[in-house]
């Protein structure tokens, strides 16, 4: 399992930053959803953190959320991003480490990894067989491929195959804004930023289509409407919706 350690939150220039983030680490005012967004990358992630499902971050000593990984995304600098979703209560993970001290001795690198029983899984080969390390039981990979291999017809049907089918565009997970209309839903607090910064007033709901969802509802202030490139974007794009919103 993947343990990520945070500082305190600070604020950050959301123009440098790969994800465009204005604020990253902890504040004991964030909610889930606002830690996740402000942590989620950007990480030295090594070869191991390829095999893990699930990425712990901690604080003071005390581990504030779980994630189960779907991908690491590659961004600039050699870094990655995760992908996924933060974990809540009565899931195994979440209970076993959300809330207690830290599974893993401080040290200065804030990525460590450590084998955690909740972290078992199935063989990726379909052989039900548990591992708890990796995808599959050592060999099952090879067996798993050429298994595969062999449903299409010989390796260089496969090949081809693969080329045909596989693209570059099949990999892109963007969030795109579908509508920006006035705040009226019942969000108190700014999705970008979360509750520790108290932004106000709150001035537009967004509804965003992503890889996890086609429909992700925010509601963000001011400042955030003016900085962020996609959302000034949308609004030039479309002047009805700039118009109803009033100056910024």
């Amino acid at each position: 399992m993947i343990h990520i350690t945070l500082g305190a939150m600070r604020y950050v220039n959301p123009k440098e930053d790969q994800l465009g983030r204005d604020h990253v680490g902890w504040d004991p005012n964030m909610d889930d959803a606002a830690l996740f967004r402000a942590n989620r990358g950007c990480w030295v992630l090594g070869e191991r953190a390829d095999r893990e499902q699930y990425a712990l971050l901690s604080s003071q000593g005390t581990v504030r959320q779980a994630i189960e990984i779907d991908h690491l995304v590659p961004v600039a600098g050699g870094r990655r991003a995760i992908e996924g979703r933060y974990l809540e209560a009565g899931h195994p993970v979440h209970d076993a480490y959300v809330g207690k001290p830290q599974p893993v001795d401080p040290t200065r690198n804030p990525v460590t990894y450590f084998d955690s029983p909740h972290a078992a899984r199935t063989c990726g080969c379909g052989c039900q067989a548990p591992v708890t390390l990796g995808w599959f039981l050592p060999g099952h990979d090879q067996k798993a491929l050429h298994d595969r291999v062999a449903r299409i017809g010989t390796v260089h049907q496969f090949i081809k195959w693969f080329d045909h089918t596989y693209t570059d565009e099949a990999q892109t997970m963007e969030s795109s804004i579908l509508s920006i209309d006035p705040h009226s839903n019942s969000r108190t607090a700014c999705s970008a930023h979360g509750t520790a910064a108290a932004c106000t007033p709150l001035i537009a709901d967004i509804v965003l289509s992503d890889a996890g969802s086609d429909h992700v509802e925010w509601a963000v202030c001011a400042r955030w409407l003016r900085e962020n490139s996609d959302a000034t974007a949308w609004l030039n794009d479309h002047p009805d919706a700039a118009a109803r919103l009033g100056p910024i």
